[in-house]
C-alpha cells in the first residue's frame, strides 16, 4: 500500500507539473528573438531564412591565424541575432546560434583539431554582461574538447566596431596569453565575428 501512494503522489505531482508548464506557456508564450513573432522558437523559420550562409569551405587566410570559417555573412538577422545576444542579453538566442556553430563544425570535419577554445573576453566586460557570448556558441561543441582556461585575456580594449585594419590590430596588441599548453596543438578558436582575423 505505500508503495502505491507514493506512484499515485508521484504521478499527481508529474501532471501538477504538466498543467503549471502549460499554464506558464500560455501566459509567457515562446516568441522569435528576432522579429517577436508568438508562438516560435528562438529563431523563427522566417528569420532563419535572413541568414545568408558563407562558402563553407576553409580558406586560408591573410591573418595569424591558420585558417578562418566564417558561417554567416554578418548582416541582417545574423548581425540582428549577434547583438541581441551580446548587448541585450537575449540569451534564448544562445543555443540556436551555437546550434549553428555545431553544424558548420560537423559538415567541415574540426573534430580533428585538439582543442577548441572560446575568444575570452576581459573581466570587467563579463561581469557588466553576465556571459562571454564565445562560450555560449562553443556549448553545443564536444563539451570535452573545450577549454576556456588556455587563452588568457590580459587587458580590456576598445571594441573593434568602428576600427580600421591596422587600428584592429593595435588595439589588440598584448590583450591575450596563451596557456604553455597549447604549444605545438592544433586549437579551434571561436569567436562571435569575425573581421580581420587579428583576435
Amino acid at each position: 500500500m505505500p508503495r502505491r501512494r507514493k506512484v499515485a503522489g508521484h504521478s499527481f505531482f508529474a501532471i501538477l507539473s504538466q498543467m503549471l508548464a502549460k499554464a506558464l506557456d500560455w501566459m509567457f508564450p515562446s516568441k522569435c528573438a528576432l522579429c517577436g513573432i508568438v508562438g516560435c522558437p528562438s529563431i523563427c523559420d522566417a528569420c532563419r531564412d535572413g541568414f545568408r550562409r558563407l562558402d563553407r569551405s576553409i580558406n586560408l587566410a591573410t591573418t595569424p591565424l591558420d585558417y578562418r570559417v566564417a558561417i554567416f555573412h554578418h548582416e541582417l538577422r545574423a548581425a540582428q541575432a549577434v547583438r541581441r545576444l551580446k548587448y541585450s542579453r537575449v540569451t534564448s538566442l544562445a543555443s540556436p546560434l551555437a546550434d549553428f556553430v555545431k553544424g558548420a563544425y560537423d559538415e567541415l570535419g574540426l573534430d580533428e583539431v585538439d582543442a577548441v577554445v572560446p575568444v575570452p573576453i576581459h573581466w570587467t566586460r563579463r561581469t557588466l554582461r553576465g556571459f562571454n557570448q564565445s562560450e555560449l556558441l562553443s556549448r553545443a561543441l564536444p563539451a570535452e574538447k573545450v577549454h576556456p582556461e588556455l587563452l588568457l585575456r590580459t587587458r580590456r580594449t576598445r571594441p573593434q566596431v568602428g576600427l580600421d585594419r591596422s587600428k584592429r590590430q593595435i588595439n589588440l596588441l598584448g590583450a591575450f596569453r596563451a596557456s604553455d599548453q597549447v604549444a605545438g596543438r592544433s586549437i579551434l578558436l571561436v569567436d562571435d565575428v569575425t573581421t580581420s582575423g587579428f583576435t
